[in-house]
């Protein structure tokens, strides 16, 4: 069987200083629970091939891990669980995030939780759900330069 997973790269660092968010913590009201064709989705990961790509994001040992294209510094890290309760389901119920502050300006988990989610449903899965990011943060996402930063193409497909 081919291997259709991302690559892990051949350099990046990983966190200095991780921090674990619990995603009922953050979002009580979402569920981060998939399929196992979305579990094969997901472990296929985005290689970044161009400057405007801003996320390299590949699976190794049941976890996703999530680098900033440009420097390589692995950002948000989780690990997918198979849920107990059902043989074709999985799951993420928390993730890391990076918190030097070196590397990563200010503390905003929320922010972190929403950037996270867009790159696992919209990034890896397919699922539009762009608009629940611009929604929640209204005229500062409406600002191309703010979501470019952070998606790049990723969030502005041609």
């Amino acid at each position: 069987m081919e291997n259709l997973e991302t690559k892990e790269p051949s350099k990046y660092s990983l966190m200095v200083k991780p921090k674990l968010l619990k995603i009922r913590e953050i979002a009580p009201d979402v569920t981060l629970s998939f399929t196992e064709e979305q579990y094969i989705k997901l472990r296929k990961g985005i290689e970044a091939k161009e400057m405007e790509d801003k996320w390299y994001i590949f699976f190794k040992d049941d976890h996703l891990h999530f680098l900033r294209s440009w420097t390589g510094a692995e950002i948000y890290r989780a690990k997918i669980t198979r849920e107990k309760d059902d043989k074709g389901k999985y799951a993420i119920t928390e993730f890391y995030v990076e918190s030097d502050e070196e590397i990563i300006n200010g503390e905003d988990h929320e922010l972190d939780f929403e950037i996270f989610f867009q790159l696992i449903y919209w990034g890896l899965l397919g699922i539009d759900t762009r608009e629940r990011f611009i929604k929640k943060y209204g005229e500062r996402a409406k600002d191309s330069m703010f979501t470019w930063s952070i998606f790049g193409r990723l969030f502005f497909p041609e």
